[in-house]
C-alpha cells in the first residue's frame, strides 16, 4: 500500500490539524457527550453544514493551550453513516470493514465484543433509537457546571437552528437523557472505586516507530512504515481521514451492587483460607480481580498492600517475577488488557496492541436510595485500527486464549469486564476466576460449590458506536469555512 500523490507523510504531527482529544487526555471536571442524527435528504446538507459551522469556534486542536485551560471546548466524531451524509462523494467501503459495518455486526465486531443478554446490540441505548441512527458525537468539556451548561446550550442551539436536519438522541433514562460526566471524588476513579486511566500509550511521535504505543499506530496518515495500518490513506477518502483517529465509543453500565455483593460474600469464605481479616480480604479480592489495588498500585510491585509510591506505576512486567500468577492472577483485568512482557501468541503474532483510553464516570455513586439508577463508564477507546487494536483486546477479554499461561480448555475470561456467556455455559469457557496460591491450591471465585460457579456480569454494554475523529481541516470543510 502506498500513499497517494495528494498525501505526503509528515515528519512531525500537525497539532493544529489534529483534534486535541487524540493527543492529550483532558482533565476538565465537567463533560457531556451528545449524540446526533442527521437528515439524509440532500436538500438538508446546507443546514447540517451550518450546525458544524456554529461549533467551529469551540473546536479544540492538539496544540498546547498554555497555563490556562479553555473554559469550554469540544471535539467531534462521525460514524460511517454520518460520513456518507456529510460527504456523499466519498466511498465508505474504502474505510475499514468493521468501521462501516458497525459494532453491532454479528459477522464482524460482535465476534470479538460478544455482547449478550441485556447488553446485546438490540438492547443498546435503552432501545430509544436504532444503532444506525447515530451519525455524530460532540464531546463537550467545561471547567465548571455553569460552563458545561453554556457549551451544552451552544451545541443545542446549533442543532435547533438546523430546521430539523440535526436531531439530538438521548440514550439514558435520566433527567436530561444525556451522557454526562459525574463529578467523582477523586476525579480519576470509577464506580467500582478503582483509580482509572493510569497506563496510557506514550504516543512517541517518531513516524517510523515500531512500538505499539507510538503515535503512528493511532494517527491516520502519519506512519512512514512500509505498510502503514491506520487508514484509509489513498484517494479522497485518505485525504478526508488524514490526521484523524478512530473512536470506539462504548457506554458501560457498572453493576456496583453485584460487584460489592460478590466481594462481601466471597471475603467471608476466603478470609480463613488466606489467614486475613474480612475487611482486608474484601480489598485483596478486589485487587486480584483487577490486577491493581483500588489506589492503583499494581500487584506485581505491591503484592500485599496498596502503596502510595506505586499508585501510578507503569514501569513493570510479569516475565521476571510473576509467571506463576502468584502476585497478579493471569485473568486479572489489567493483566489481560495489557499483558506486557508475559508473552502472547495469536495467529503467529506476538504483538500486544494498545489503545488510548479517555473514560469518565456517569451517574451518581451507589446509595441505598438510588440502587436502580444508571451508572457506569463513558468509554472513548481511541485507535488507528479498530479491529487490530480495540476488537482484538476485547476478544482477549472475553476469551483468555492469547497466551501460553492460560489453559487451552476451558478458556477463562477477564475477571472484571468480560461478557459472561448466557446459560448454558459453553463447554470451552470457564467464567470462574482462579487465584494461584503459593501452596499450590488455588482460590477459585466464586465458590465452586455454589449454585452458580461462574462470575456474575459486572459490566453491561449500554451502547457502542464507532466514530472517526476527523482532522480540523476535514471538519472545517464540512462546515464550509477556511
Amino acid at each position: 500500500m502506498q500513499y497517494s500523490e495528494s498525501i505526503t507523510p509528515p515528519t512531525q504531527p500537525d497539532l493544529a490539524d489534529i483534534q486535541g482529544l487524540i493527543i492529550r487526555g483532558y482533565t476538565h471536571p465537567c463533560s457531556v457527550h451528545m449524540l446526533y442524527q442527521f437528515s439524509s435528504a440532500p436538500a438538508d446538507l446546507p443546514n447540517i453544514s451550518s450546525f458544524f459551522k456554529a461549533l467551529m469556534p469551540y473546536l479544540r486542536n492538539a496544540e498546547d493551550w498554555g497555563a490556562v485551560k479553555p473554559e469550554i471546548m469540544l471535539n467531534i466524531g462521525l460514524t460511517a453513516g454520518g460520513i456518507t451524509i456529510v460527504r456523499p462523494d466519498l466511498n465508505i467501503t474504502a474505510f475499514p470493514f468493521t468501521f462501516y459495518t458497525g459494532p453491532w455486526s454479528s459477522k464482524a465486531a460482535q465476534q470479538s465484543l460478544m455482547d449478550y443478554g441485556a447488553g446485546a446490540p438490540n438492547m443498546w441505548w435503552n432501545q430509544k433509537f436504532a444503532n444506525t441512527a447515530i451519525h455524530c458525537v460532540v464531546h463537550a468539556y467545561a471547567m465548571n457546571p455553569d460552563a458545561q451548561t453554556n457549551i451544552t446550550d451552544i451545541i443545542t442551539a446549533a442543532a435547533n437552528s438546523s430546521n430539523g436536519a440535526v436531531t439530538e438522541l438521548l440514550p439514558l433514562n435520566s433527567p436530561t437523557g444525556r451522557l454526562e460526566q459525574y463529578p467523582m471524588i477523586p476525579s480519576d476513579y470509577i464506580h467500582f472505586r478503582y483509580r482509572d486511566s493510569i497506563d496510557e500509550p506514550d504516543l512517541d511521535d517518531n513516524p517510523t516507530g515500531t512500538d505499539q504505543a507510538d503515535l503512528n499506530n493511532f494517527l491516520i496518515g502519519y506512519s512512514q512504515l512500509p505498510a502503514p495500518i491506520p487508514g484509509p490513506i489513498t484517494g479522497p477518502e485518505g485525504v478526508f481521514a488524514n490526521n484523524g483517529c478512530y473512536n470506539a465509543f462504548r457506554v458501560l453500565y457498572q453493576d456496583v451492587a453485584t460487584f460489592d455483593g460478590l466481594l462481601e460474600t466471597e471475603a467471608e469464605r476466603v478470609a480463613p483460607i488466606i489467614g486475613k481479616p474480612k475487611d482486608y480480604t474484601v480489598e485483596w479480592l478486589a485487587a486480584k480481580l483487577n490486577g491493581r489495588w483500588r489506589n492503583g498500585s499494581p500487584l506485581v510491585l505491591s503484592p500485599d498492600e496498596p502503596e502510595h509510591s506505586t499508585s501510578k506505576a507503569t514501569e513493570f512486567g510479569y516475565k521476571a517475577t510473576d509467571m506463576q500468577g502468584l502476585k497478579c492472577p493471569f485473568s486479572a483485568h489489567t493483566r489481560v488488557a495489557n499483558p506486557r512482557d508475559e508473552g502472547v501468541k495469536v495467529a503467529n503474532s506476538t504483538i500486544v496492541p494498545r489503545i488510548i483510553r479517555r473514560g469518565v464516570a456517569y451517574g451518581a455513586p451507589l446509595h441505598e436510595y438510588n440502587a436502580s439508577d444508571d451508572r457506569g463508564l463513558i468509554g472513548l477507546f481511541l485507535c488507528g485500527d479498530i479491529n487490530a487494536q480495540f476488537e482484538t483486546l476485547y476478544g482477549w477479554i472475553n476469551m483468555n486464549n492469547f497466551s501460553p499461561v492460560y489453559p487451552k480448555s476451558p478458556t477463562p475470561q477477564d475477571a472484571l469486564i468480560a461478557n459472561r456467556p448466557t446459560s448454558p455455559v459453553p463447554s470451552n469457557m470457564n467464567p470462574a476466576f482462579t487465584i494461584p496460591m503459593a501452596d499450590g491450591t488455588p482460590v477459585v471465585v466464586p465458590d465452586p460449590a455454589s449454585a452458580n460457579p461462574g462470575l456474575p456480569q459486572f459490566v453491561v454494554t449500554r451502547g457502542t458506536a464507532y466514530f472517526l475523529l476527523p482532522s480540523i481541516s476535514a471538519l472545517k470543510g464540512i462546515a464550509g469555512v477556511s
